[in-house]
């Protein structure tokens, strides 16, 4: 193959066929070539079945075609040339008529140029074939930058993108297989890109070995490569087994000479089986993208197949997300209100505010059917700053009756930026509230990882005034001297233990370990989930005397709290 066009007339060979059914013409075509500088090697065929034998079979620079072809047409070969062989050569017709029609046909089908038997000229055809062969080794090269990875020499997404959809149109198997390499990045920071490169064409050439002939590899990105795995009786377990061959040749050492070491690629991979004829290839790629993520959040190194479900689920999760954002504009939240009460003489001595949502089609939801929408770094802050102003708002009525406030914060909320500096504006503009009365309730899991943050915003919180609770005390992993560290007002003791008073000796021990700490560290204590006099009870002579719970009062709404208090404020009297 001509590999420098410019200079191709006095020192390259080319391979040129000449398809035309009379023996004559190609005799005279032949005698104009050999006339000229060019240096071919020249093949001839009669009819559209041989030439297309000889283009199958090999490659060449230029195919001169006669319109005529016995009772078929040059145009019908010019068009499989174009559709079935992937070969980028030049074509020249040449007829013995002077018609516009088929010469515009000729060019929209791909000819380089359209030339008249009764007018060719040796000149004529040495110049058509010199110009469009350069023309066509151009475009080659186009489509070689459009279509192939400069760096690896893989495929790149357009040819990925053919291939998956003829794949999806002709309902093949196959398995779609999203890589990422795992610890790149560090490699090119430390060597440079030079040896960056290096590495990622090293990695290509060993992907490329173990992939079979029927299979697709393509670079997509600066370190992700897909693998189109074909195979009609290939099952996900088979699937794994070649993907686990291919992790194997990644994770092999990579020498780097210059460097006198070796450094060693891991790498993520997530698999999609397109079994679903309605899925474009954006779909099946974005759920290998999706899986890849999953797999490397769970570990390095490591195959994940897509799973449905879990699809399900995220798209759920992202709907109810939505749903709560357009919630809180709505007004659909709303705070229901459970009493604390000393359980010696069940005076009431606070509340603690606890957040509903009435859903427009799902009815009034408990914390934990929305929780993810409580964590969510920006909607969960959204919902936590709507429940600190709806509260203190509620607080500044009852707050004659000298009640506390508890409200939970979420980790998100606790810790996002400015969170000490809102609460104080917030104080400031409920300020017939005292701050000692508003009492935050955190979970031992906001601080875990986060210690010294989470340490510095309490500190912040106490410096106003506001008491701090640790809420469902004993479920977490708190130690010791962790507790010690935490600056704490209060402990409550999770309803999970308190309900299993009366049957769970276990529970019962860590109860009575939990009253100790408290006493130890001086600590206020309540006790949640109070469902009974038996209960309440037992924890009075286990020395913890405040509580909450269904036994004293189900959380109810603002207005019915009203009601309550009032009931037991004439109770009293």
């Amino acid at each position: 193959m001509v590999t420098s066009i410019d200079h191709f007339e006095t020192c390259d060979n080319i391979n040129l066929l000449i398809v035309d059914d009379d023996a004559v013409d190609r005799e005279q075509i032949r005698r104009m070539i050999s006339r000229s500088n060019i240096q071919a090697k020249i093949s001839e065929a009669s009819s559209i079945e041989s030439s297309m034998s000889y283009l199958e079979n090999r490659e060449f620079d230029c195919v001169i075609v006669d319109y005529r072809l016995g009772i078929g047409s040059g145009l019908t070969l010019l068009d499989n040339i174009r559709k079935s062989i992937n070969n980028h050569c030049a074509v020249i017709m040449i007829t013995g008529l002077g018609d516009e029609k088929i010469a515009a046909e000729a060019m929209r089908l791909g000819a380089s140029d359209y030339l008249l038997k009764n007018q060719l000229k040796s000149a004529q055809l040495i110049h058509s074939i010199s110009s469009s062969i350069q023309r066509a080794s151009l475009e080659k090269k186009l489509h070689h930058m459009a279509h192939y990875d400069s760096l690896t020499g893989l495929a790149s997404r357009p040819i990925l993108i053919d291939q998956l959809q003829q794949a999806i149109t002709s309902q093949q198997k196959l398995a779609v297989a999203y890589l990422d390499l795992d610890n790149f990045k560090p490699i090119n920071d430390k060597y440079g890109h030079e040896t960056g490169d290096f590495v990622l064409k090293t990695i290509a050439q060993r992907l490329q070995s173990t992939l079979r002939k029927e299979d697709t590899l393509a670079r997509i990105g600066g370190d992700e490569f897909i693998l189109l795995l074909r195979g009609a009786t290939h099952t996900i377990q088979k699937y794994e087994t070649l993907l686990q061959d291919v992790l194997v040749e990644v994770n092999d050492p990579i020498k780097l000479a210059e460097f006198s070491c070796s450094v060693q690629i891991s790498a993520s991979i997530g698999v999609a089986l397109p079994n679903d004829d309605s899925l474009t290839c954006d779909d099946i790629l974005r759920r290998a993208d999706q899986t890849m993520y999953q797999a490397k959040r769970s570990g390095t190194n490591r195959i994940l197949f897509f799973d449905p479900e879990e699809e399900s689920l995220r798209h759920a999760k992202h709907d109810l997300l939505l749903a709560a954002e357009k919630g809180i504009a709505r007004k659909e939240f709303i705070l229901h209100y459970q009493p604390k009460v000393n359980l010696m003489d069940h005076q009431l001595i606070g509340v603690e505010a606890l957040i509903r949502w009435n859903h427009p089609t799902l009815g009034l939801l408990y914390p934990g059917h929305f929780s993810e929408a409580l964590e969510h770094p920006h909607i969960g802050i959204l919902i936590g700053e709507w429940v600190l102003a709806e509260a203190l708002k509620q607080h500044k009525i009852w707050t004659k009756n000298h009640l506390t406030m508890n409200v939970n914060i979420s980790p998100a909320h606790l810790l996002s930026e400015g969170f000490v500096e809102n609460l104080r504006e917030l104080l400031i503009s409920t300020n017939s509230i005292k701050p000692k009365t508003l009492e935050l309730e955190i979970l031992e899991s906001t601080t875990i990882g986060n210690v010294d943050q989470a340490v510095e915003v309490l500190n912040g919180c106490r410096n106003l005034g506001v008491s701090i609770a640790l809420d469902d005390f004993g479920t977490g992993y708190a130690s010791l001297s962790y507790l010690k560290k935490l600056p704490l007002d209060t402990l409550k003791i999770d309803q999970s233990f308190v309900k299993k008073l009366l049957s769970d000796h276990e529970d019962k021990s860590i109860v009575t370990c939990i009253v100790a700490l408290s006493k130890a560290f001086g600590y206020n204590l309540i006790a949640e989930g109070i469902e009974s006099q038996e209960l309440e009870k037992v924890l009075i002579d286990m020395g913890c005397y405040h509580g909450q719970g269904y036994y004293i009062a189900k959380p109810m709404s603002a207005e019915n709290m009203n009601l309550w208090i009032k009931n037991m404020t004439s109770t009293k009297h």
